[in-house]
């Protein structure tokens, strides 16, 4: 298989730990579109928000996702968790092989504590709502779903590398 190689999933899923094992194991380029967005803006995410809000927030990552994904075809991108809001992006990331990243609302929840996130300050409810709208988007753009559940990320990997790989 050729990529490049899209994974989506919720903030907190391991997108971005997987893909760079991924990317590792195969000699490809890694892309987090997070990161991407950032240097490009030269602000971090919440300055982002904060700043110019998600609608301008979402116009730099709906470039940023186009340019990886019409990038090296040797590429694995970990995009960020709303990027399948925008019907525009769905219909490229269908285009390409995405790999879903599935997980239980409360570990998820648990793992965006930390500081930097974007959604850090929102309470259960409203990050499982955000989540509940996002899934079926997810499952729309995802040629493979994976529920990393307590698995190491290099055991994930490793099913995605199989994927790939055809195994």
């Amino acid at each position: 298989m050729k990529g490049p190689l899209a994974i989506v999933g919720y903030m907190g899923s391991g997108k971005s730990t997987v893909g760079r094992i991924v990317a590792e194991e195969l000699g490809w380029r890694f892309i987090d579109l997070d990161e991407a967005v950032a240097e490009r803006a030269g602000l971090s995410i919440p300055e982002i928000f904060e700043a110019s809000g998600e609608p301008q927030f979402r116009n730099l990552e709906r470039r940023e996702l186009l340019e990886a994904l019409d990038g090296p075809r040797e590429s694995v991108v970990a995009c960020g968790g709303g990027v399948v809001i925008d019907p525009r992006n769905r219909a490229r990331l269908v285009e390409v092989p995405t790999v879903f990243l599935w997980e239980d609302t409360d570990v998820l929840y648990r793992r965006t504590r930390g500081p930097g996130r974007p959604l850090r300050g929102v309470n259960f409810e409203d990050f499982s709502r955000r989540y509940a709208e996002r899934l079926p988007y997810y499952l729309e753009v995802a040629a493979l779903q994976i529920e990393p559940s307590s698995r190491p990320p290099r055991r994930v990997a490793d099913e995605i590398l199989e994927w790939i790989r055809g195994e």
